[in-house]
């Protein structure tokens, strides 16, 4: 409802004597239901032309008749269309809330504008005064625009891979801060799509990856009738080289590689690279054990992961998917316990 006519682009007068009542007893007559177009996307139908109203109010029901989604939160309520882009923002106003038409698509139009830049990064450009021309704007939380949803790398909820070492996920981590006791800068990390079977291999050096990955493969052949077919990596030059590409080329290996920039691509061993260490240095603190000792808890980590982790889909763990049968965890110990030398 409003009593400002000249915000209506379309208006259909009415001659009946239908009157609103108003909290302090007053009452207004109602003169007609027409279109407000608040911006180009967003528009207001059906709305109520009253006599003597002092206030625009605006009915939540109709917002979401009309396909769009109110949300209240403390501090960051706002109206959002069907592609769950802000339309405007609501702001508290006493005991009621008060929508904000005039900044309702700042943050959102210039998000746009500037190739759908993070709305943190762009409210910091704008509050640092840093560019010319970009207004002041406030930073939009828990917000993606419909293009921004589209982009970004949905889960996977299936196996690509039919069997075990059909696929086999490369990368290296380092160098570390401390020298390993065995005097290993790097890692190796290897892991199985089909299974999340993984390996780990400590290198003083980046070109130690190809000795390793050429003994595993062929290791791994003599496992099973069923044949390899890729292997994938990022760019580094550990990986890409005349050695890798000459023994895939022997072995009528794909060598896969993801595109630069993007570790989505390699994404399997990118996250059991971050689950290892995070689960290593956990195991590190608990006793203060000195952190030259990272490959002894990053080797015993690796070797857990692959018997109590469950491969999502199959609900197996790594151990059952390669061998066929469940593993047995009745021997470990806590890393880092104290023990004595018996011979």
């Amino acid at each position: 409802m409003t009593s400002n006519q000249r915000w209506f682009s379309s208006l259909t007068p009415v001659s009946s004597s239908e009157h609103i009542i108003f909290g302090e007893k007053g009452t207004g007559k109602v003169k007609g239901f027409g279109v407000v177009p608040v911006s180009e996307s967003f528009i207001l139908r059906d709305v109520a032309l009253v006599g003597n109203l002092g206030y625009n109010l605006l009915s939540i029901s109709q917002l979401l008749e009309e396909g769009y989604e109110v949300r209240f939160k403390k501090g960051c309520s706002r109206v959002l269309d069907a592609q769950v882009s802000l339309v405007c923002p609501v702001l508290p106003f006493g005991n009621v809330f008060c929508v904000d038409f005039l900044s309702s698509h700042g943050p959102s139009r210039w998000h746009r504008r500037l190739g759908h830049l993070s709305f943190d990064l762009l409210a910091k450009l704008s509050s640092l005064v840093l560019i010319r021309g970009l207004p002041k704007l406030k930073s939009e939380r828990d917000l993606v625009c419909h293009p921004c949803r589209l982009a970004s790398h949905t889960p996977v909820n299936q196996v690509m891979t039919a069997h075990p070492r059909e696929l086999l996920y490369m990368d290296t981590v380092g160098p570390s801060w401390v020298c390993s006791v065995g005097g290993k800068w790097y890692i190796l990390m290897i892991v199985d799509d089909f299974s999340r079977w993984s390996w780990v291999h400590f290198m003083e050096s980046k070109d130690e990856a190809f000795e390793f990955v050429h003994d595993l493969v062929l290791k791994l052949r003599n496992e099973t009738g069923h044949a390899m077919r890729a292997l994938r990596s990022d760019n580094g030059s550990e990986f890409k080289n005349d050695c890798f590409k000459a023994f895939c080329h022997s072995q009528g290996l794909e060598h896969q590689f993801s595109s630069p920039y993007v570790p989505q691509q390699n994404r399997v061993v990118e996250r059991k690279n971050r689950t290892l260490v995070e689960m290593a240095r956990a195991m590190l603190d608990e006793h203060g054990t000195p952190r030259k000792f990272w490959a002894k808890a990053i080797n015993t980590v690796c070797y857990m992961s692959n018997r109590i982790f469950l491969r999502a889909v199959l609900n197996k763990t790594s151990y059952e998917l390669r061998f066929g049968w469940q593993p047995k965890v009745s021997h470990l110990r806590v890393f880092g316990c104290r023990c004595f030398v018996l011979k």
